[in-house]
């Protein structure tokens, strides 16, 4: 297993001299396995892959997966500018959450339809295939690898991501709240102030005990870190989590490296940076290695001979 991290910034993506270090493009992640290629979420760090994929004459355009974990509109920007769709070589299996009120397929070609863009979905020369996915799901994927799913509490409900093969296991959960203080489901929460009641907490139990285990012994966790202490306390329904949060779960379920991951658009470098070196000493505690993910960080570990 190989994987890249092509965009790691939260809710819009950036182009500041202050951000180009940790990168502005918003969530995408690569994984090779073989010539198998798994893509994590379509944010505007798609567009970089697709590049890559096409100016490489030795990849396998038809075994392509797309891992959708929401439909928020800084996971899909990158989908209409992924070059491969205009590449008729191209076999894409897209995977999303399945919905009641509109289907994974009609999401996605209304934000690439008339008239936000020139094209749309039914136009592209790729041969394109649908996948939904109940709130806990496991998925073959070529042979090569399993990805596995399951729901995380994120406004609209959104999926974290569990991907193994022989050379290692990556965990996403790139938007997700904590557990406790605000369930989110498929409607917009007004929030109180106050916190939830009995049987929305048992929901969340539920819900935190599934995301352990998709994270357990993970060699990778990339979690949505997006939150200072600060901001969580001033807005927890808007559905992200801290460092402090994220590194509870990595530790609890024996992760082996947590990776700080949909960085806010607002925070530089510098602040980046300092929000890790800040969480180290608890990282130590939890004995959970930790830095912060980063445009163009190459996570590899090889199978056993």
């Amino acid at each position: 297993m190989q994987a890249r991290i092509w965009g790691a910034r939260g809710s819009y993506p950036v182009a500041r001299a202050d951000v180009m270090a940790f990168g502005g493009n918003t969530s995408a992640v690569e994984i090779r396995v073989g010539e198998t290629t798994i893509l994590l979420d379509a944010g505007t760090g798609l567009r970089g892959i697709g590049q890559e994929l096409c100016g490489d004459a030795g990849r396998n355009l038809g075994r392509l997966h797309l891992f959708i974990s929401h439909t928020h509109w800084d996971h899909i920007t990158g989908l209409p500018f992924f070059v491969p769709l205009r590449d008729a070589r191209t076999r894409l299996q897209i995977y999303g959450l399945r919905r009641a009120r509109i289907s994974l397929r009609q999401t996605l070609a209304e934000a690439m339809s008339d008239p936000l863009l020139p094209f749309n979905l039914s136009g592209v020369q790729a041969e394109l295939r649908f996948h939904e996915l109940e709130d806990s799901a496991e998925i073959d994927v070529d042979g090569v690898a399993t990805v596995r799913a399951v729901r995380v509490n994120h406004p609209y409900r959104a999926l974290g991501y569990r991907v193994e093969s022989e050379g290692g296991t990556l965990a996403y959960v790139p938007d997700t709240g904590p557990f406790h203080t605000v369930l989110f489901g498929d409607d917009y929460v007004a929030w109180d102030g106050k916190a939830c009641g009995l049987a929305e907490q048992r929901q969340l139990a539920l819900m935190r005990a599934g995301l352990l285990r998709l994270v357990a012994g993970a060699d990778w966790l990339i979690y949505d870190t997006q939150f200072t202490d600060e901001e969580y306390r001033a807005r927890p329904h808007w559905g992200h989590s801290t460092p402090a949060q994220a590194l509870e779960i990595a530790g609890e379920a024996r992760a082996r490296q947590l990776l700080l991951f949909h960085h806010d658009p607002h925070r530089t470098d510098a602040q980046v940076v300092a929000l890790l070196e800040q969480h180290r000493p608890l990282a130590a505690l939890y004995g959970v290695g930790i830095e912060a993910a980063c445009e163009g960080m190459a996570l590899t570990k090889r199978a056993a001979a």
